[in-house]
């Protein structure tokens, strides 16, 4: 994928892009490739016949960014699933949209439950895992998944999507732990020790709305201190890119 991605920031004729997909997307005419990858997340544009992603293109504070957190029953995507999506949307450095709800689950253990605050009986009357994702995906859109620990957000919540039957999540993402270990000097970078550190306003700790509200500000304030070298929106995630597995770590041990 790497070396897909690495191509289409450059730009791909029609056939070349038809050729990068055709092991996993046999059948496909170039027209229908295209459209499902751009609703499965991926910033594609065509201009003189060439495909590029977006993302390379567009200047960084220009594009839009998805700031999400998640609450779950199980930090392993095949025995767990999401139990509150909460997202915040920014463009052009300014918040626009926010996204939240609680999703039906059978179990909540009770650890899960003394952390968050969410119990079974609240998650009982609410719509299905499947039914709040197809919701969230249409918010989404083709914008930068951004989160705090993004590779465990990201990558959970592409399982829950390919377990749902409901496609991959080729969103570009990166993570606001590194980027702000890279812009913002502080002693430690959990979410909590940021909020207090940099005074942002308060929030209700370990739910997704809340928590997306101050990763979303921790974000905006990571872009106020970038290098000036950093101009496109691929330069944004490659500067942010990890060079260890910190944003694989489960987030609620990053306070």
């Amino acid at each position: 994928m790497n070396k897909v991605i690495s191509m289409l920031k450059k730009g791909v004729t029609k056939e070349e892009f038809s050729k990068l997909y055709e092991k996993n997307y046999q059948g496909f005419d170039f027209e229908a490739l295209y459209d499902l990858l751009k609703f499965q997340g991926l910033p594609l544009t065509v201009i003189d016949d060439k495909v590029y992603l977006k993302t390379a293109l567009i200047p960084y504070s220009d594009y839009e960014y998805t700031i999400v957190d998640l609450e779950v029953n199980n930090s392993k995507p095949k025995e767990g699933q999401a139990i509150e999506i909460g997202a915040v949307k920014i463009k052009n450095g300014k918040i626009i949209d926010e996204f939240s709800s609680l999703v039906y689950a059978d179990e909540v253990p009770k650890y899960v439950t003394k952390v968050t605050g969410i119990n079974k009986d609240m998650l009982k009357d609410q719509k299905s895992q499947k039914e709040i994702l197809k919701k969230f995906r249409l918010f989404l859109g083709d914008s930068v998944f951004v989160a705090h620990a993004a590779d465990f957000d990201f990558n959970f919540l592409a399982k829950q999507f390919e377990k749902e039957n409901l496609g991959e999540l080729l969103n570009r993402h990166l993570c606001t732990i590194t980027l702000a270990e890279k812009t913002i000097e502080a002693e430690r970078y959990g979410l909590k020790y940021l909020k207090d550190e940099l005074n942002l306003p308060p929030e209700i700790d370990h739910r997704a709305l809340g928590d997306a509200r101050t990763t979303a500000r921790v974000f905006l304030k990571s872009l106020n201190n970038l290098p000036e070298n950093i101009v496109s929106t691929e330069d944004l995630i490659e500067f942010a890119a990890p060079k260890k597995n910190k944003c694989k770590k489960k987030k609620k041990t990053n306070n």
